[in-house]
């Protein structure tokens, strides 16, 4: 039994892994596609799952789990070897639908009297997922430099394959389970997404309560990965005891889900603690549904497909309608009239488990936590310094690789004393689940202040070596279009001056939307006498909304820079900083493709009144 849960949770790794590769690099390769382009290309791949049954029937019980988990194995190295978008996006692609298949027909195809070991090894993989990332600082293994990935996934994948000869060495039977066990399983796809957007995601549990904003170093959402990982635990020793863990599940998961989206200071921690204990029971219990001899797999690899489609529906309306919590919703409810439908099952001793499982949830996410660095205490503000503003692109170069090292070099050669940041995001699914700015902030050793637009983890950021106060997040008005993203400003004072960080409407042809964003910052500028408007505007400089900058008496800091864009023929000037009170001298550009697909803006600033 070892064996075949060491096999099972390895595979587990592998998918969460796959499905995080693949929803990057789908959203990365293929963003400005209408949602019904988009639709229709992601589901012909989770309908994929459909297939299961074929691929089991045509080839029988043990053969075709042991080629479906070769296959996943074998892509999943393949992606962390690539770095290389399309190459990850084909190969991932693989790589999910073979996943999808081999979860099933490991369940499905089982030895003489053992059961499955699906309801020992989600919690352990949910467990191990989040130790991963806490001790990554939540950049995924697969992302790590290669000298540390590869090696990494390398042993994975052979500790993985020796695990499935030695679980698919005996003869299987193809089982099925009854109507309740079915629901259970349509559950676990739905339980995978409600754990990657808040059940296991310590960035989003920690902005719900309203960490992590700022002014504050990087450790800030590291404390919402210790709550998820006190959650964890709780979970996994609550499961020792008489209750049942159906019950367990539904609680834990229907409190904390509406805690944590009721975004209240403090209330809101408790309940990712609350979220994630839920996530553990009903790993363990929606699996558990007994099994009883069947002639193929089609109850069981159906019923998961059922739930692949209901992964989709919850992950396309959550990311495509620009952070819905509805879908989130939705999705933590199947999960909870699974776990109560399914209260009643038998499931394995779990004692010995919880005691191995809470130690690790806990202390990796504490010696995380503990061994970053507090931060340096801010400098007094000067009348001279370095200013870059820099488009990060989510944390991914213009060839739509992840580049969080090659960022941060990038940054740190410049050593800005502010940094203004666009398109900082913090733990999506669909961006390698990393959170981008925590990351910066730790190695570049600059508290920030962050302002989301799109749900709690996507917007604008300003680093700063220096005091930042008078923080204020504006948000545009929202447009009728669901095209268009939501965008705002952050404004802060460092010192007497008054810093904007924006990131303008994208469209080339919402000019007047632009127009419109422009007329909100100015009008919330009000004139301060000494102010910086920075950013990515998205407009070139003969447009009406830059000739609005230019009229209300800022100047232009920056305008023998050159072009900031790459890969645009020929590259455009849409990045800008612009000035009032202050005059800048070496102005210029960072080309480093390798970082991100936008040029970083540098200029050294200087108060006109200065002595």
């Amino acid at each position: 039994m070892l064996s075949e849960v060491t096999f099972a949770v390895i595979g587990l790794l592998f998918l969460f892994s796959d499905i995080r590769t693949w929803t990057s690099a789908f959203q990365l390769t293929f963003f400005g596609y209408t949602n019904t382009q988009l639709a229709i290309m992601a589901g012909a791949v989770f309908a994929t799952s459909f297939l299961a049954p074929l691929v089991g029937w045509r080839i029988g019980p043990r053969r075709s789990t042991a080629l479906c988990g070769a296959i996943l194995g074998i892509t999943t190295l393949l992606a962390t070897l690539s770095r290389n978008n399309l190459t990850d996006l084909s190969v991932t692609t693989v790589a999910l639908a073979v996943g999808m298949w081999w979860l099933g027909l490991l369940h499905a195809s089982r030895a003489p009297d053992r059961p499955s070991p699906l309801p020992v090894a989600l919690p352990i993989a949910f467990v191990a997922d989040v130790a991963l990332r806490a001790a990554f600082r939540t950049i995924p293994v697969v992302d790590a430099p290669l000298t540390v990935a590869g090696p990494l996934v390398l042993v994975a994948a052979l500790v993985f394959f020796a695990a499935g000869i030695s679980a698919l060495s005996g003869p299987r039977q193809w089982t099925r389970p009854g109507l309740l066990g079915a629901i259970g399983l349509v559950a676990i796809p739905p339980l995978i997404f409600v754990a990657e957007t808040s059940g296991t995601n310590g960035a989003q549990v920690a902005l719900a309560s309203g960490l992590g904003l700022g002014p504050e170093p990087s450790r800030a959402t590291q404390l919402g990965t210790v709550l998820v990982g006190l959650g964890l635990a709780a979970g996994s020793l609550a499961l020792t005891r008489g209750f049942s863990r159906g019950i367990v599940a539904a609680i834990g998961c229907a409190i904390g889900a509406a805690l944590v989206w009721a975004h209240v200071p403090t209330i809101s921690l408790l309940g990712g603690l609350a979220l994630a204990a839920g996530v553990v029971a009903a790993g363990a219990t929606l699996p558990a549904g007994a099994l009883v001899p069947g002639r193929s797999p089609l109850v069981v690899t159906l019923a998961l497909a059922v739930g692949w489609i209901a992964f989709l529906a919850a992950a396309f309306g959550f990311y495509a309608f620009w952070a819905y919590e509805p879908a989130a919703w939705a999705a933590t409810a199947v999960v909870v009239v699974a776990a109560l439908v399914n209260m009643r099952v038998a499931v394995p001793p779990w004692r010995a488990l919880a005691l191995v499982l809470a130690p690790v949830a806990i202390l990796v996410p504490v010696a995380s936590l503990w061994l970053t660095p507090p931060g340096p205490a801010p400098e007094p503000a000067r009348a001279t310094f370095r200013l870059m503003t820099y488009n990060v692109h989510q944390g991914f170069n213009a060839a739509q690789i992840p580049s969080l090292d090659e960022l941060a070099d990038t940054i740190a050669h410049e050593s800005p004393d502010v940094l203004l940041l666009q398109e900082v995001v913090r733990g999506w699914m669909i961006d390698e689940q990393h959170d981008a700015l925590s990351v910066l902030s730790e190695r570049l050793a600059m508290p920030y202040v962050f302002g989301p637009n799109i749900g709690d983890l996507y917007g604008n950021a300003i680093l700063s070596r220096y005091p930042i106060t008078d923080v204020r997040r504006i948000h545009f008005a929202p447009q009728p279009a669901l095209k268009h993203q939501p965008r705002g400003a952050l404004f802060v004072h460092i010192g007497d001056l008054l810093i904007i960080n924006t990131h303008l409407d994208q469209f080339s042809d919402a000019s007047a939307i632009r127009q419109e964003q422009v007329r909100t910052i100015l009008r919330e500028w009000d004139g301060e006498k000494l102010a910086i408007l920075a950013g990515d505007l998205n407009a070139t400089p003969e447009t009406i909304e830059i000739a609005l900058i230019d009229q209300a008496g800022f100047g232009d800091l920056a305008g023998s820079a050159g072009p900031t864009t790459i890969g645009d023929d020929p590259p455009k000037r849409i990045d800008y900083i612009w000035g009032v009170g202050v005059f800048a001298s070496s102005a210029h550009i960072l080309n480093a493709p390798n970082a991100s697909d936008h040029r970083a803006l540098v200029v050294n600033v200087m108060r006109q009144n200065a002595p």
